[in-house]
């Protein structure tokens, strides 16, 4: 077995500002949000917004929470750092028809977390 950056045998290391989320989740019992095939044209609109290399999941996650890319009026990214590099990215999705933000959070290689509202936004399907 390999040694890890601690240089602990079989012990990996999760980023500091993952774990909480990472043990919350789980005790809450949560499943990653699903995705979806996203529409045609929307990597390209999410593009246009910000230019990021996540788009394609932040595309997948929208269409997995049912949110048509013509609701999009805005994107920006924000970005989580660990002691040295960077650690995982947020999402902010502004709908044209709701205040607030939709949030999709990433890992660095653009794996996807819990998509949740922020700021008065609504899930669809979500319960109040």
């Amino acid at each position: 077995m390999a040694k890890s950056r601690t240089g602990r045998r079989g012990v990996r290391r999760v980023p500091l500002l993952l774990a909480p989320l990472l043990l919350l989740a789980a005790c809450a019992g949560l499943q990653p949000s699903p995705r979806g095939t996203p529409e045609p044209g929307a990597v390209e609109t999410l593009d246009r917004l910000s230019p990021h290399p996540c788009n394609a999941v932040v595309a997948s996650m929208l269409a997995g929470a049912r949110i048509p890319i013509s609701n999009v009026r805005g994107l920006v990214y924000g970005v989580y750092w660990g002691v040295e590099e960077i650690v995982g990215y947020d999402a902010w999705v502004a709908l044209k028809d709701q205040p607030g933000a939709v949030v999709v959070p990433v890992d660095r290689e653009c794996l996807p977390g819990q998509v949740y509202a922020r700021g008065g936004a609504k899930l669809p399907g979500a319960v109040s």
